[in-house]
């Protein structure tokens, strides 16, 4: 069987983005927490005026 030099190196660059994939999985990012929170604020208020909205107009 022979083997590909190429191939080694696919698979060593595979483990790497692997790993740096996995270490970013958990890595804080304060931007995407604050737009995570604001949407969820956005879609509460949302929410509330459909459902004030919906039981005024009974």
């Amino acid at each position: 069987m022979n083997h590909n030099t190429s191939n080694r190196l696919t698979d060593t660059l595979e483990r790497d983005l692997l790993a740096k994939a996995m270490e970013n999985q958990f890595r804080f990012r304060p931007l995407r927490a604050v737009s995570k929170f604001v949407h969820g604020i956005a879609s509460f208020t949302a929410s509330a005026r459909a459902h004030t909205n919906a039981r005024d107009m009974v």
